[in-house]
Parts: C-alpha cells; sequence; structure tokens
C-alpha cells in the first residue's frame, strides 16, 4: 500500500516538473546547459603588467595596498576575480602571508570598521 502511494506521488511530480521543463525549453530558457556566455564580456587583463600599477607596490610595507586583494574576512581574492597574472598572484599572496606573519595585516577581520 504504501508503495503505491508514493509511486503514484513520483508519478504527479515527475509529470510536473517535466511539463515546466518544457516550457522552459520553448520559451528559450533552460538549465545550465543551454546557457551561454554572453559576447559582450571582457576578459581581464593584469593591471600590474599592462602598466596601470606599479610592481613596485606589492610590497609587504604596503598593508594597505595589499589589503585592497582581502576580503573582509581576511581571505585572498582568487585571481579569477582580480584579473592578475599567475605570475604577480603568486608574488601578491606571498607578500600577503609576509605582512601576516609580521603582524601588519590580520588573519581575519577584527570588526566591520577595520582600517589599516
Amino acid at each position: 500500500m504504501k508503495h503505491e502511494k508514493s509511486e503514484k506521488h513520483n508519478d504527479k511530480y515527475n509529470d510536473k516538473y517535466n511539463a515546466e521543463m518544457e516550457e522552459s525549453l520553448d520559451e528559450g530558457g533552460g538549465g545550465r546547459k543551454n546557457r551561454k556566455f554572453s559576447s559582450n564580456s571582457k576578459k581581464k587583463t593584469c593591471r600590474f603588467t599592462s602598466g596601470e600599477e606599479d610592481a613596485a607596490n606589492l610590497t609587504y610595507k604596503n598593508p594597505k595596498f595589499l589589503s585592497t586583494f582581502m576580503t573582509e574576512h581576511g581571505k585572498i581574492v582568487p585571481r579569477r576575480v582580480t584579473g592578475n597574472c599567475a605570475q604577480i598572484q603568486r608574488k601578491l599572496t606571498s607578500e600577503i602571508k609576509r605582512a601576516r606573519h609580521l603582524a601588519l595585516l590580520g588573519f581575519v577581520s577584527i570588526g566591520p570598521n577595520t582600517n589599516y
């Protein structure tokens, strides 16, 4: 008895789900498989190698500048977000870790109004 009831419930759910999916596909929508990247998106470039910023700023002695590459929780922002090249990102990471070790930067934030 219990199995028959659950099978009926599953069939109703599956029919409803399949109908919704067919409607969304007809409208041009769809799930992740049908999603394409917009052609307007521009690839981020490294601001250090392009000349916008000086790579000399990447030093542990400049914690205010280094903190721009960290979240408010103290995590280092990945290069896919910042657009840095791999070489600069490695140098940036080591300088942030060096500044943390010398207590110029925190491992975690103290509060919402933390200023360096």
